[in-house]
């Protein structure tokens, strides 16, 4: 069976307030970056085994309704390559 490399990027949905991206945008401000805005999320890389790449994005898509994404707070994208 296929290997598959799957990226899944998790960021918070439009309007949900980001504590932790001001706090890195304040703290870059004091170091002379100025930056418009920050936000922090999360980059998941899964290897995984499957018949086709259509499957392994399957897969990720129900481990991330699941387990890996608060569907209330964020959003998310995924990636699936072959290794």
């Amino acid at each position: 069976m296929p290997n598959y490399r799957a990226e899944l990027r998790i960021h918070l949905r439009s309007g949900v307030l980001d504590p932790a991206g001001e706090a890195v945008q304040s703290s870059l401000g004091h170091l002379g970056f100025a930056v418009d805005r920050v936000e922090v999320g999360k980059l998941l890389t899964v290897d995984l085994s499957a018949s086709s790449p259509a499957e392994a994005e399957e897969a990720l898509r129900r481990m991330a309704k699941e387990l890996l994404v608060n569907p209330v707070l964020e959003d998310y994208d995924l990636e699936v390559r072959a290794r």
